[in-house]
């Protein structure tokens, strides 16, 4: 292990350094916070005449003075590399600046991009070709397949931006403080001194991921707990399973990595009394087992987890999409884990599990109370082992019991003031879906601007009267009984596009009810003419019509999210 004073320009300027980011670090995750602070702190540098520090980088030798693998400050370099070819495409641009004249732009892109076909630095592996055509090459077209890249694009894109704000002396006087920036590399020979570097780094308080923290942790572990012949191969074999972890984290879109890690730990190491990395260590610490093997276990556990929420995100079940559709609450994830461990991919029972799910997650986000669900569901959570006509049953049950989450009280809050409510526009998408026409459905679509419509329109705000065609008492005005019970409830709402919403406002019933008519992007606005009234050859809106409507999607909801409606053949 070496520790070598050097300088940004000392770093990267030899024809044959190559730097390379194993597949098993993650992939490029700074954004415009980390880009701004970055360009800040290099322009407040130029004030002054102390040198910069970029701090410690820790190198694994692969061929000495040749190649090299970046096992911490991977994010520092990738942005540097990046940053200076904004530089140097900005400056560039102003090729004729007499500042310019005895600027060698070849030597500075050998020495920082490419030198002859030895490129500079190598990303993580899926990466690596966006890289070079986007900041080796210096092109500006790539097809983005994955967050790392868009960031990659984006932060060329941002630091080109920023630096034609500034003078070109004072962007050379910031190409020669970051050349001159100090810096200490650390080099290692092998996963074993990487492994125990990386940790003791770690626990100086560097600004890590948990999923960073866990894996330098066991890393470490491996390091302590391994005899000396193995210790080579276990550090690698758990390098080997964060490759594969890190190349789903890439491809992940709606959680992100420190999330799963969370929702893995509620699942296996403590249920939902999980708070931090401390559990897992005390866990690990606690068991009796062979320590190596634990470490094995979990991290490949850690791995299927991943694997599962990745299929989850993209899964074509019905029940799946609607409980992503939802947005699933954090004390969900863990029952997916577990479902899919005991299940693996058999489609009928996982059906049911998201099913059952969903039902959950509609009456956490119906009723949203403040009482703990999570506290509840613990033991269950705990307990669950594969048994789908038990965990059914116990959920039923549990909520039941607690009342908030049960059947009276959902049926309560259906029957109350929906306008407001998070699942109102499910529920009523769900509804008209079930109004399709047999075997058309209609889940995947969607209106521009989508809004809630009063049928009975809400009090004017610019002080007009409300127009004919509803229920009003001889003042035209709506009752006290009407605006506490009628006017809110979910029978007097229905979905609408925003510029149908904005033409009719508040037009007589008999006009609104034309243009549903003329309009009817969904069956729930056609479906109007059904409960309305008529007097004196007129039609009108009045409680009774929006009461029985209110019935009709009460009855469907009620039905549709009940424990009820799940059926577990014990035998499937």
């Amino acid at each position: 292990m070496q520790f070598i004073p050097n300088t940004i320009l000392g770093l990267f300027d030899s024809s044959q350094k190559s730097y390379e980011i194993p597949v098993y670090q993650r992939a490029y995750s700074w954004e415009k916070q980390n880009w701004e602070t970055f360009l800040a702190d290099l322009k407040e540098q130029i004030k002054g005449n102390n040198n910069y520090f970029f701090g410690n980088l820790l190198l694994e030798v692969i061929s000495k003075n040749r190649k090299y693998e970046i096992i911490d400050g991977q994010q520092r370099i990738t942005t540097l590399t990046i940053f200076m070819r904004a530089m140097l495409n900005v400056l560039k641009s102003r090729e004729n600046s007499p500042e310019l004249i005895n600027f060698n732009f070849k030597e500075k892109t050998s020495i920082y991009l490419k030198n002859g076909g030895n490129i500079k630095l190598r990303p993580v592996e899926y990466d690596r070709a966006c890289f070079d055509t986007l900041i080796v090459d210096n092109k500006n077209n790539f097809s983005i397949s994955t967050p790392s890249q868009e960031r990659i694009k984006t932060a060329k894109e941002y630091f080109e931006k920023e630096l034609s704000k500034s003078k070109t002396d004072e962007i050379l006087k910031i190409l020669e403080k970051t050349e001159n920036t100090e810096l200490t590399i650390i080099e290692l020979e092998g996963k074993k001194d990487s492994a125990l570097m990386f940790e003791l780094e770690n626990n100086r308080g560097k600004d890590l991921t948990n999923m960073e923290k866990i894996k330098s942790y066991f890393m470490y572990q491996m390091y302590v707990y391994s005899t000396p012949k193995e210790i080579e191969t276990n550090i690698e074999s758990i390098s080997n399973i964060f490759k594969l972890i890190y190349l789903i984290i890439n491809d992940l879109k709606r959680i992100n990595e420190d999330s799963i890690l969370i929702y893995h730990n509620n699942a296996y190491i403590k249920g939902f009394a999980y708070r931090t990395l401390a559990d897992v260590k005390v866990a690990f610490k606690d068991s009796k087992d062979n320590k190596i093997e634990w470490i094995k276990s979990y991290i490949e556990e850690l791995h299927t987890t991943f694997s599962n929420i990745k299929k989850f995100e993209i899964s074509n079940d019905p029940f799946a999409q609607r409980l992503n559709g939802l947005g699933p609450p954090a004390f969900i994830y863990p029952f997916i884990i577990k479902g899919y461990k005991h299940f693996e991919d058999d489609a009928i029972k996982l059906k049911m599990l998201f099913n059952l799910l969903e039902i959950i997650t509609f009456r956490a986000r119906l009723i949203n109370s403040r009482a703990n669900i999570q506290e509840r569901l613990n033991e269950i959570l705990l307990s669950f082992s594969g048994d789908l006509a038990g965990l059914l049953e116990k959920i039923k049950n549990k909520l039941n019991e607690s009342w908030y989450w049960g059947d009276t009280n959902t049926k309560n809050y259906l029957n109350g003031s929906m306008y407001g409510n998070n699942v109102l526009n499910y529920v009523l998408w769900r509804y008209e879906n079930s109004i399709q026409n047999k075997g058309y459905s209609i889940e995947q679509f969607s209106i521009e601007h989508e809004q809630i419509e009063h049928v009975s329109p809400q009090n004017p705000t610019n002080g007009e009267p409300i127009e004919t065609g509803y229920e009003v008492d001889v003042n035209n005005q709506y009752s006290d009984d009407f605006i506490s019970n009628k006017l809110n409830c979910i029978g007097n709402l229905m979905l609408i596009s925003g510029s149908h919403n904005a033409s009719i406002g508040n037009k007589p019933f008999k006009e609104k009810l034309s243009t549903y008519k003329k309009t009817p992007l969904l069956n729930q606005q056609a479906e109007i003419e059904n409960f309305a009234k008529c007097e004196d050859d007129q039609p009108i809106w009045k409680s009774k019509s929006i009461d029985e409507r209110h019935k009709e999607i009460v009855n469907f909801a009620i039905n549709n999210w009940s424990f009820d409606s799940i059926k577990i053949n014990e035998n499937t």
